[in-house]
């Protein structure tokens, strides 16, 4: 069974949704919002919505990611495979909102038409350097005010923090194609990194993780709770930190993989941290 389900890359699937979990989290007035019957719904709603992105994302580039060694670990399933269950999950995803949160359905397909123009084949954001960075910042938006408004209205605050979290998905994507820099450049794939070299896209990427930590600094001095917001402060420092480590001494695919390794914990334990002080306090 696992093997018939790596190809479909479930586990990031996951970690994509947690952009947006992290909006209905940051919604919620008190944690047990979060487990009422509809939002958990939605919740799940959302992770089949991404996981219908993650095989359309499959289906499209399925020539590409055959000569990429971190892709071709789970192997691949057939382009019929991925399609199926690209319509099968949406359809899934969206009959849910439509029953429980009818609100959230036009930020979902906005998430997934935005994912779609990344992905297409041939044409699509990836392709172009710059545009699938860019890209990551619309859809890390659209996610976030696609979790909160399984709680609320989205605001203006809720647009600022899903810019916060939207700039720390397009941090993550650079890194990524600093990690598949080789890859790509083998597939014939004129990513940002290739494009520009890995010494620019390294300066892109602690670039971005900057904004993300000047963003969310600015939210924490203007707003009503800044300590709520400590823990993601303290992540993103942190991120700054590693990223700022990259720019001096060799660039190679496992120094970047132990970078991302460090962010993700760095904001697992802040989302932990998070959740915990919303249970208390």
């Amino acid at each position: 069974m696992k093997a018939l389900l790596a190809p479909y890359r479930l586990p990031e699937a996951l970690l994509i949704t947690s952009f947006t979990i992290i909006g209905s989290v940051m919604a919620a007035p008190a944690l047990p919002y979060l487990i009422e019957v509809g939002v958990i719904a939605g919740l799940v709603a959302s992770y089949l919505l991404i996981v219908s992105i993650y095989a359309f994302n499959s289906w499209a580039g399925l020539r590409d990611d055959a000569a990429n060694p971190r892709l071709a670990v789970d192997g691949f399933a057939t382009a019929r495979a991925y399609a199926t269950v690209t319509a099968l999950t949406l359809a899934a995803a969206l009959s849910i909102f439509a029953f429980l949160r009818p609100v959230a359905i036009p930020y979902a397909l906005g998430v997934f038409f935005l994912w779609g123009l990344y992905s297409f084949p041939r044409y699509g954001a990836k392709y172009v350097p710059l545009a699938g960075t860019i890209l990551h910042v619309a859809v890390g938006i659209t996610q976030f005010q696609q979790g909160w408004a399984l709680i609320g209205e989205p605001d203006d605050r809720s647009l600022f923090l899903s810019l916060y979290f939207a700039l720390l998905l397009a941090a993550g994507h650079v890194n990524h194609e600093l990690i598949d820099h080789d890859a790509d450049k083998r597939a014939g794939i004129v990513s940002g990194a290739v494009r520009f070299g890995t010494q620019r896209w390294v300066i892109i990427h602690l670039g971005a993780t900057l904004a993300a930590l000047v963003t969310l600094g600015m939210l924490a001095i203007t707003g009503e709770d800044p300590l709520r917001l400590t823990p993601f402060l303290v992540a993103s420092a942190g991120h700054v930190l590693s990223a700022s480590f990259l720019i001096a001494g060799r660039h190679d695919t496992d120094r970047f993989l132990r970078h991302r390794a460090r962010y993700r914990l760095l904001f697992a334990g802040a989302g932990i941290v998070f959740l915990a002080g919303s249970l208390y306090g």
